[in-house]
């Protein structure tokens, strides 16, 4: 098998999850460089790897023969690192979200199609173990005809999205947003996915990280199955497959009868828990897309959807509730609210920031921040 080349783009605290899932994956990747503004840090995750040492992106691309780069820097600056990634005929993982708002996303995927590289997204959600068997579990009908969907994510919107679009394989038609006066809810968006299916996404501070997918025979409500014939309530768990080393995870599974299970195709390695698998998933997809021309397993188009229906959410709830049609239409008045806040901050519109001016600036202000996050 081939061995590319690998870098890594920003060393905070989501590139610690890509650093120790690299070495598991020795017959596909080596990692030659990092990068990171903070030259101090560099050379830390440096001595620690093997890998050399930067502070200048160019610098890295000049010097490194890299087949992929993930970037794992501050998501306003992942359009123009990926943009200096095509142009070096660079392959790309890029960290979630793929960008803020949709305008930034389109130049990512304009840059990557252009120069002819792939461009895949560590999106990790609907790459966990338990939710692979629940997306196994709708497309297999065992829940009977899908009719409603609930889904809370306070650590990054766009996951529970994600999620259930993936649960649910198909693509939502409207939504209707509002930012509810309550303490404990962020954001709500109504959001029809077709005349026969409908649901709520929110950020509920109170709920965390919970989703149900209810159909007409049964209902996945967190990590539960619920069938109606037989009033059965079946838990859905993870763990080592039959020949997995013990403490590793490798399948989720639910005791129907007969079982439904999933088995991760990563068995040979050695990841120990879901979000390590979801992580290496991401990688051995680039790897497949550029080593055996694959296509790719999620990419950037999956990822651009999840931040559309959010976009859709906010520009809904920002004019009184009212229904916004999907796909979207030009740029929102919320994405033209953002790049205006990065124009009057860094004296450039977000789609001209380099990767210097976040470093430049400091930590984004709160009222910068609200926007985005």
């Amino acid at each position: 098998m081939a061995i590319l080349n690998a870098a890594i783009i920003g060393l905070g605290v989501r590139s610690r999850a890509h650093l120790a899932v690299l070495p598991v994956l020795p017959d596909r990747y080596r990692l030659a460089g990092v990068c990171d503004i903070d030259a101090e840090r560099a050379q830390a995750v440096a001595d620690q790897t093997g890998a050399k040492a930067y502070t200048d992106l160019q610098t890295m691309l000049d010097s490194e023969s890299l087949d992929v780069a993930l970037i794992a820097a501050q998501p306003e600056i992942h359009h123009p690192i990926a943009r200096m990634l095509a142009e070096c005929r660079v392959h790309i993982l890029s960290e979630t979200p793929i960008a803020h708002t949709l305008p930034c996303a389109d130049m990512m995927i304009r840059a990557a199609e252009d120069n002819g590289v792939f461009l895949e997204v560590s999106e990790n959600a609907r790459r966990w173990p338990r939710e692979r068997l629940k997306q196994k579990i709708v497309s297999e009908g065992l829940i009977g005809n899908v009719r409603e969907f609930y889904v809370s994510y306070t650590s990054g919107s766009y996951h529970g999205i994600s999620a259930i679009r993936s649960i649910l394989g198909s693509e939502p038609r409207s939504v209707s947003g509002t930012f509810p006066d309550a303490r404990e809810v962020r954001e709500r968006g109504v959001i029809r996915w077709s005349d026969t299916i409908g649901g709520t996404y929110e950020h509920n501070v109170e709920r965390k990280n919970y989703w149900e997918v209810i159909g007409s025979d049964g209902a996945i409500r967190g990590m539960e199955l619920n069938l109606y014939r037989g009033d059965r309530k079946l838990a859905i768990v993870s763990g080592a497959s039959a020949t997995g080393q013990t403490g590793m995870i490798h399948r989720s599974s639910v005791d129907t009868q007969p079982a439904v299970v999933w088995e991760s195709p990563l068995k040979a390695y050695t990841l120990p828990d879901e979000d390590s698998i979801a992580v290496a998933e991401a990688w051995c997809s680039l790897y497949d897309a550029v080593v055996r021309g694959a296509a790719l397993e999620y990419g950037a188009h999956n990822a651009r959807s999840d931040i559309e229906v959010l976009m859709a959410v906010r520009e809904s709830a920002g004019r009184e509730g009212i229904w916004v049609d999907l796909p979207l239409e030009g740029m929102t008045d919320h994405e033209k609210r953002i790049h205006s806040a990065f124009e009057e901050i860094y004296g450039v519109d977000l789609l001209d920031l380099t990767p210097h001016h976040p470093a430049q600036r400091g930590s984004l202000p709160p009222r910068l921040r609200e926007l985005l996050y």
